[in-house]
């Protein structure tokens, strides 16, 4: 007697079997779904049910619906010690917690990982870690206001191209070192020193188109 024949002479009801054998994507295993479960009656092809979220593996211990339609795993009741759990959908998954929150924990760690695009979308994002690194070929920033508290940071670049209405620092110490050119060029140039200002050069060069003007109590040239 075929499968599909014993599965038509009997009613809805549930049975435990264990995984033989998983085929591919939209597969057929005897006449049914992808999964090959072996029962009290013999080695049927099941369809994992919708609600079964729990992938099954070959050697799992399953809970199958069997009715005439055909043989559907319901649950994973039981699997190899120390196997990975996979939460596995056919299409979109959508997990949705109406008024309250979704929580991902891991006590070792959590990865997120996707072929295509990874989307965040919130009224706030809050990231806390210890120590972060971030590796992207290119990156895109758009905000009105950024605020950042650091202690040191470390910036190594081939070339760095900035455009803004108005650049304001204050710091205690500066120092710049530029091996070939440092060129500036403005409307107005405005150079204050408390104590000395000091120019030097092996060559120097002031030239102006209308004025050139040199104040002090005491001037020492040569």
């Amino acid at each position: 007697m075929t499968a599909a024949k014993k599965l038509a002479r009997v009613e809805t009801y549930l049975e435990a079997g264990i995984v033989e054998r998983i085929g591919a994507l939209g597969a057929q295993v005897h006449g049914g779904g992808p999964v090959a479960v072996r029962l009290s009656t013999g080695t049927y092809g099941a369809t994992r049910a919708k609600s079964c979220l729990v992938g099954p593996e070959i050697g799992d211990k399953v809970l199958c619906a069997i009715e005439a339609e055909g043989v559907f795993v319901i649950a994973v009741l039981a699997g190899r010690e120390g196997a990975v759990t996979t939460i596995a959908a056919e299409g979109d998954l959508h997990l949705q917690a109406r008024g309250g929150n979704v929580s991902v924990c891991g006590s070792e760690g959590v990865d997120i990982s996707s072929g295509g695009a990874i989307g965040i979308a919130g009224a706030e994002v809050h990231v806390r870690a210890k120590k972060g690194t971030v590796a992207v070929e290119e990156l895109g920033y758009f905000g009105r206001l950024v605020q950042a508290e650091v202690a040191k940071v470390a910036l190594v670049a081939q070339e760095v191209d900035s455009v803004m209405t108005r650049l304001s620092q204050r710091a205690k110490r500066v120092f710049r070192f530029v091996e070939e050119i440092d060129q500036t060029r403005a409307g107005t140039i405005d150079l204050r020193a408390q104590s000395l200002l000091g120019l030097r050069g092996e060559n120097a060069v002031i030239s102006a188109r209308v004025l050139a003007k040199i104040d002090g109590e005491q001037i020492h040239i040569g």
